[in-house]
C-alpha cells in the first residue's frame, strides 16, 4: 500500500557518474573521429598508416571502452543501492501508514473507500468490510455535506476541515481531515484526526461558561478575576454597573481603573491589602468607593487563590458585595449601644450617687460628697451649694474648690442676680453658654469667673430648699447632655439636702430637750430637799 500511494520518479544518476559516462564517451568518440579521419586521408592521400597511429588510438579507444565499462560497473552498483533505498522507505511508509494514530484512506474520484489504515477502521468503528468499498458519505451525519464538500475538493485538489460523522454503532465522532487529490491518477488520500472529546469538552466548557455567566449576570454580587502580578481585572460580572455606577466598557478599557473608585481615605489600605494578596492569594477587605453622583457605599470583597502548575499564584478570584445597610445598621447599633452603655453608667453613678447622699445625714459631708460626684458627670472648673437663707436671699453652703482666703459667710441677694431671679421663679434649670453674650449676667465669687453656667433648683415637694451653681472658665463647655445628668442628680441632692436639714433640727431638738430635762431634774431635786429640809424643822 506504502508503494501504490508513492507517485512515480523518474531515478537520475549521481552526478560523479554522469562525469564518468561524459568523460568515456568523449573519448570514444574522439578515438572514432581521429581513426575515421586517419582512414579517410591515407585512403584519399595514398598515405601509409604508420603502425605506431595505429596503436595510440587503439590505446584510447581501449581506454574509453574501460571506462564506459566503469561506468556500467557503477551505474549497477547505484541501482542496487537505489533499490535496497526504495524498499526501506517503501517499509517506513508501511510502517506509519499501519501503526499511525491518525486515520488515512484512499477514496476514488466517487469518494469511494479503496484503502484504509487499522487507525480509520478503529475512528470509524468499522469493520473493512462496511469501509471498503463503500462511499465515505455512508459515515457522514449528513450526507449532503459530503457531497457538497467532495465537489469543491476535487476543484481545489486540496481540502482541510471538520466533520461531525456517526460511527457503525451510532455513536457521534466529531474529526478534523486533510484531503490531497490526485497522489495517484483517480486516488485521493483523505486523514482523519478523531477529536470527538476535544469538541465534547469543549462544548462543556461552553455550557459551563454560559452557566457561569448566567449565574453571575443575576446575583446582587460582583464576581472578578484579577491576575495578581499587574492587578488587572480580566473579568466581572454585569453587578458591577449597578453597583459603581461605572460601565463595563470603562473597565475593559482601562483594567486598573476600578483603584480610582475606592474612597481616598481607604485607598492606602486597599492597594496595600491587595499587594499582600499577590502574595498570599488571600483578600477580605471592606472599603468604600465613590460612586459618579458622589454616593459613598460600602463594599465588602472576599478573594480565593488559583494556583498553577509550577505552584504560582495564577489568578485571584473573588467576589464584591454592597454592605452599606449593614455598615449603616451597624453604626446605628454602636450607636445606640453606646447610649445604652452611657445610660447605664450614668444610672449607675446617680445609684451610687443616690445612695452616697441618702446614707450620710452630716450636712457638711452631704455637701462634700455631692460636689465630688458631680465633678465625675459634668466636668466644671468652679461649683457651689446654695442654701436658701430666706425669700430673697441664698446662703453659700458649700464652694469646690473652696474659696481658702474668705472666712466670711457669704449670702448672695436674689434681687442683684437676675438669672437666680429666673431660677427662683420659674423654678427651671438654666444654661448659659457664653455669660459675655449675656447683658444682664452678673459674676459673683461664688461663680468662680463663669463664662459658661449651669444653675439648678434644689426642689422637694415643690419647695426650693437651694440651688446647684455649676461653672466653667470656658464659654461652651456645658451642653445639654450636661445639663440633663446636672438634673438628675440634683433630684436626690434636693431630696438629701432636706433630710440632713431635718436631722439638724431633730438634733437642735434632742438638745434642748435634753437641756430642759436636766433642768427639770434639778428643780426637782432642789424641791425634794426642800421639802426634807420642812419637815425636819417640823419634827
Amino acid at each position: 500500500m506504502a508503494s501504490n500511494m508513492q507517485s512515480p520518479e523518474k531515478h537520475d544518476p549521481p552526478r560523479h557518474l554522469k562525469s564518468w559516462l561524459r568523460t568515456s564517451a568523449f573519448l570514444i568518440l574522439f578515438a572514432a573521429v581521429i581513426l575515421f579521419a586517419t582512414i579517410f586521408a591515407a585512403r584519399f592521400y595514398h598515405l601509409p598508416l604508420t603502425s605506431y597511429f595505429l596503436t595510440a588510438v587503439l590505446i584510447a579507444l581501449t581506454f574509453a571502452i574501460a571506462l564506459h565499462a566503469r561506468f556500467l560497473i557503477l551505474l549497477r552498483r547505484d541501482s542496487q543501492k537505489t533499490a535496497t533505498t526504495l524498499v526501506s522507505t517503501g517499509r517506513e511508509f508501511k510502517s506509519i501508514f499501519q501503526n499511525v494514530l491518525d486515520g488515512i484512506l484512499v477514496l476514488d474520484d466517487n469518494g469511494i473507500c479503496i484503502e484504509a489504515n487499522p487507525a480509520a477502521f478503529t475512528i470509524l468503528g468499522a469493520e473493512p468490510s462496511l469501509l471498503l468499498g463503500h462511499s465515505i458519505a455512508d459515515f457522514y451525519a449528513n450526507p449532503e455535506d459530503f457531497h457538497r464538500t467532495w465537489t469543491t475538493f476535487l476543484e481545489k485538489k486540496f481540502q482541510r476541515g471538520d466533520a461531525e460523522l456517526v460511527r457503525s454503532d451510532g455513536s457521534q465522532l466529531f474529526a478534523e481531515y486533510t484531503a490531497a487529490a490526485e497522489y495517484a491518477p483517480g486516488r485521493h488520500v483523505v486523514i482523519l484526526c478523531d477529536v470527538t472529546q476535544r469538541v465534547n469538552a469543549e462544548r462543556a466548557l461552553r455550557e459551563s461558561e454560559d452557566r457561569f455567566q448566567l449565574m453571575a449576570s443575576n446575583i446582587q454580587e460582583v464576581v472578578w478575576m484579577m491576575k495578581p502580578d499587574t492587578k488587572e481585572l480580566v473579568y466581572v460580572s454585569d453587578a458591577y454597573e449597578t453597583i459603581t455606577g461605572h460601565s463595563l466598557e470603562e473597565i475593559r478599557q482601562n483594567p486598573n481603573s476600578y483603584n480610582e473608585l475606592v474612597h481616598v481615605e481607604d485607598r492606602a489600605r486597599f492597594l496595600a491589602k491587595l499587594e499582600e494578596a499577590a502574595i498570599t492569594g488571600k483578600f477580605d477587605e471592606e472599603f468604600r468607593i465613590v460612586r459618579p453622583d458622589g454616593v459613598s457605599r460600602w463594599i465588602w470583597s472576599k478573594s480565593s487563590p488559583v494556583w498553577g502548575s509550577n505552584n504560582s499564584l495564577r489568578w485571584l478570584v473573588g467576589v464584591a458585595q454592597d454592605v452599606t445597610s449593614r455598615k449603616t445598621a451597624e453604626a446605628e447599633i454602636a450607636k445606640h449601644w453606646a447610649a445604652a452603655e452611657a445610660a447605664r453608667a450614668e444610672a449607675d453613678a446617680l445609684r451610687k450617687a443616690t445612695l452616697t447622699l441618702t446614707e450620710n445625714l452630716r450636712m457638711d459631708a452631704l455637701l462634700d460628697t455631692l460636689l465630688q460626684t458631680l465633678r465625675t458627670i459634668v466636668p466644671y472648673d468652679s461649683a457651689c451649694v446654695l442654701l436658701t437663707d430666706t425669700d430673697h436671699s441664698f446662703l453659700v453652703a458649700r464652694q469646690m474648690p473652696p474659696e481658702t482666703s474668705r472666712k466670711n459667710v457669704v449670702t448672695l441677694e436674689v434681687s442683684h442676680y437676675h438669672f437666680l431671679q429666673k431660677v427662683l421663679f420659674t423654678r427651671d434649670a438654666v444654661l448659659v453658654e457664653n455669660t459675655r453674650n449675656e447683658s444682664e449676667w452678673r459674676d459673683s465669687p461664688a461663680f468662680g469667673c463663669a463664662r459658661s453656667w449651669i444653675c439648678i433648683p434644689l426642689v422637694v415637694s415643690e419647695h426650693l430648699v437651694g440651688l446647684l451653681s455649676v461653672s466653667s472658665k470656658e464659654s461652651g463647655q456645658f451642653a445639654r447632655e450636661h445639663l440633663r445628668l446636672a438634673k438628675s442628680l440634683a433630684l436626690s441632692a434636693a431630696v438629701a439636702i432636706q433630710n440632713a436639714r431635718l436631722y439638724e433640727r431633730a438634733e437642735i431638738y434632742a438638745s434642748e430637750l435634753e437641756l430642759k430635762l436636766k433642768e427639770l431634774k434639778e428643780t426637782q431635786a432642789t424641791l425634794e430637799q426642800t421639802q426634807s429640809r420642812s419637815r425636819g424643822t417640823e419634827n
